[in-house]
């Protein structure tokens, strides 16, 4: 049996590397840390391929390659959409094949309206402060 690396909170999820090491949720571990381990592969590599229909953009007939173009678009409010969008509906192992952690934490302050329930994980998972929403300055009109 080979060892692995097994992480507990968002389910278990395993990777084969030597030696052994738990990771409780509660634990402090950073991005510089997990950087320093070997990622898990995509969760399908047709996300490798430009022509593919991403299953987490399943409301759009966006492809891969769309996806790619919106992330890097002039126009912030569309690329914190679309990278809300990656956030919020995609498997965590595939996120990373679309943007950085420094990416998020540029956009983060954009990033939050479209990230749903899925705020408070991403707010830990960067080591960022907890967002509150709605945010106090929000009106309703």
């Amino acid at each position: 049996m080979k060892p692995r690396i097994r992480f507990f909170g968002c389910g278990s999820c395993y990777l084969e590397l030597a030696p052994v090491i738990w990771i409780n949720a509660n634990a402090s571990i950073t991005m510089d840390k997990m950087e320093k381990l070997e990622r898990l592969p995509p969760t399908t590599t047709s996300l490798l391929e430009d022509d593919t229909k991403p299953y987490f953009l399943w409301w759009t007939e966006a492809t891969v390659g769309d996806l790619k173009e919106y992330l890097v678009s002039p126009n912030l409010e569309e690329r914190a959409y679309w990278l809300g969008a990656l956030l919020r509906e995609a498997n965590t192992r595939d996120v990373w094949l679309f943007t950085t952690e420094d990416e998020i934490r540029s956009m983060w302050s954009r990033l939050i309206r479209h990230l749903g329930r899925s705020r408070r994980m991403w707010s830990w998972l960067l080591g960022l402060p907890q967002p509150s929403w709605p945010p106090a300055v929000a009106e309703r009109v």
